[in-house]
């Protein structure tokens, strides 16, 4: 029995200490979901009858023709967007809208 019991601690030490290290920019989040496509740029994804959904505001599920026009025009004038979605394969006549969060990143709302 004593030798089971010290086997078994063997082998969870060795399986404990073969695992790679998270390194120190590792956060629960990137360790869960990954890491982004692009750092500070997110896309949501918004269906064409997903009305009652709470994953974008309202004015973003419905945006007015001037929303669209910054959007677009964003996308024409930024470089980085425009990759990211084309990596996406979104189409830029498909984004509704793009959002820029406190800290400087965009989120793209699409359909």
């Amino acid at each position: 029995m004593r030798k089971i019991i010290t086997l078994t601690f063997m082998a969870a030490a060795l399986a404990l200490s073969a695992t790679a290290p998270a390194s120190a920019t590792e956060t629960l989040g990137t360790i869960l979901f990954g890491h982004p496509m692009e750092p500070g740029i997110a896309v949501i994804m918004i269906k064409s009858g997903d009305r009652g959904g709470d994953r974008a505001p309202a004015i973003f599920r419905d945006p007015s023709a001037e929303t669209r026009a910054r959007a677009q025009t964003e996308i024409a004038s930024n470089p980085v967007i425009k990759a990211s979605l084309e990596r996406r394969n979104i189409r830029p006549h498909n984004v509704l809208a793009i959002q820029t969060a406190l800290d400087g990143s965009k989120i793209i709302y699409a359909r």
